[in-house]
């Protein structure tokens, strides 16, 4: 349990995989060692473990009251004539060196002692690049930085690499540690996804070389044929000027001219200014994914903490025209909903009410897939293929799910698959319900998305929005929402 706590903290700041399990392993080790060294056999005592990062990477303190270190309890290997015995520390503390790269030995006193393990961070957060003065957040007013505003247009071009850094630092001082993609915060990583094609990165340029604003389109593994657009950050001296809305065209153009399907969005709805603003590039609502962003997701510095969750504004953009010959296979109790979100978007699929005969056959297993956004406490269900034992299968990942105290969970359903039309009803009676479609949202079709709240308090009269077909949806959702019930 400490270990899975040590690696879940470590995780967070950007940890690779391989260094997790030796984290892991030297945490075992640690307090197997600790305990067996401190207390007596049937000794009540305690072991507290503090986590903290460091400017090497992450710093773990593991404090107790027992036993003192003794003068032999060094990082050397013990004497043969004392390995066996159970009450000297410097065999296990010389076997931390395999997992670990920096241990330590303190005595603490009348407040006990405390055993320190280090594990290096290989990629660099921001931190690492910037003196904390210049990470203070942006403050909320800024005198103009030109004497016009030909000086502080703004040119859009894809980021260079030795931009990273201060993509990210501007990205910190907006948000803090709160924005809950974790890669922005580290150059080399946000280097490495545009390198492979996974995002794209852009930056607004004024003057000679002032980075102005940064936006992203990211592609999806599960949604390759769209792409989502996001992190759309300018400074505030750079504000009200058109850079977002550059920004914005810019990527649409690059994702247009990749030949990607359409692009999606989600916009806030404690506010209604982002859904407007997209608005005007023909993004269309289309779903409303409820409580997706936790509270402590904020600003830095520049508003109030809210105190909910915050609900999300799912809005797409055909980049091509949409299939003539779409078909999908509606549940024929939302059927009416989704031909209105549908014609939201001048699209008319086929919508097809009935199972063929060749497609009831149920495989034997199904394949399911999770996605976990640990930040946001946030899970992604994708069914690729539907099995004899779905139902059980499902109501196994969500308690599962339920356990790891994950708060929202969103279900993919493939409407292009006969059987959606027929098992939606029945997923629903596990907890789910309604939250929207998202166009070429699974590599081989329409997603129906359907959502689950986990014990989560939410206030639909503070939900914001604005257009006359996501105000349809928004009463849609509520009431079909079974917590109400």
């Amino acid at each position: 349990a400490a270990a899975i706590y040590v690696s879940e903290i470590a995780r967070t700041m950007g940890m690779e995989d391989q260094d997790l399990k030796s984290l892991e392993n030297g945490i075992i080790e640690a307090v197997t060692a600790l305990m067996g060294y401190s207390f007596e056999p049937g000794e009540k005592g305690s072991l507290e473990i503090i986590c903290e990062r460091i400017p090497e990477g992450l710093k773990v303190s593991l404090r107790d009251k027992g036993l003192p270190f003794g003068a032999g309890d060094t990082d050397s290997p013990a004497p043969e004539s004392s390995i066996d015995d159970s009450r000297e520390m410097g065999e296990p503390i010389f076997r931390l060196k395999e997992y670990l790269d920096e241990i330590r030995l303190n005595n603490l006193g009348p407040q006990g002692k405390e055993l320190v393990l280090i594990k290096h961070l290989k990629n660099k957060s921001i931190t690492d690049y910037y003196a904390a003065c210049d990470l203070e957040p942006f403050e909320p007013s800024l005198p103009p930085i030109a004497s016009s505003l030909d000086e502080l247009k703004c040119r859009v071009r894809q980021m260079d690499p030795t931009e990273a850094a201060e993509v990210s630092k501007t990205i910190y001082k907006t948000y803090g540690y709160t924005y809950p993609r974790d890669y922005v915060y580290y150059p080399e990583k946000i280097n490495t996804l545009n390198k492979s094609g996974q995002i794209h990165s852009a930056v607004a340029v004024s003057g000679e070389k002032d980075i102005a604003g940064y936006g992203v389109f990211q592609i999806w593994e599960e949604n390759p044929q769209i792409v989502e657009m996001a992190q759309g950050v300018v400074k505030p001296e750079f504000r009200s000027l058109g850079c977002f809305r550059n920004i914005t065209q810019y990527l649409l153009d690059q994702a247009k001219s990749q030949g990607k399907q359409g692009a999606f969005g989600e916009a806030v709805t404690n506010h209604t200014i982002s859904q407007h603003t997209v608005h005007g590039f023909g993004f269309r609502d289309c779903g409303l994914r409820l409580g997706m962003i936790p509270p402590e997701i904020l600003f830095k510095g520049m508003q109030a903490k809210i105190p909910y969750r915050v609900s999300m504004l799912v809005q797409f953009l055909y980049l091509k025209p949409a299939a003539a010959s779409r078909r999908i296979y509606a549940p024929p109790h939302h059927e009416n909903m989704l031909t209105a979100l549908y014609k939201g978007l001048d699209v008319r699929p086929e919508v097809k009410r009935t199972v063929p005969a060749e497609a009831r056959r149920v495989a034997s297993s199904s394949a399911i897939r999770i996605k976990l956004v640990g930040a946001m406490s946030f899970a992604r269900i994708i069914i690729d293929r539907y099995g004899k034992n779905i139902f059980g299968e499902l109501e196994a990942k969500i308690k599962e799910l339920c356990l790891k105290k994950i708060e929202i969970l969103n279900l993919f359903l493939n409407l292009s698959d006969p059987l959606t039309c027929t098992y939606t009803a029945q997923f629903e009676k596990l907890g789910f319900f309604f939250a929207g479609i998202l166009p070429g949202g699974l590599a081989n079709g329409d997603a129906l998305i359907l959502q689950y709240l986990n014990n989560v308090p939410l206030d639909y009269d503070a939900i914001q929005v604005k257009s006359a077909i996501a105000k349809k949806l928004l009463a849609y959702v509520r009431g079909h929402d079974p917590n109400l019930k």
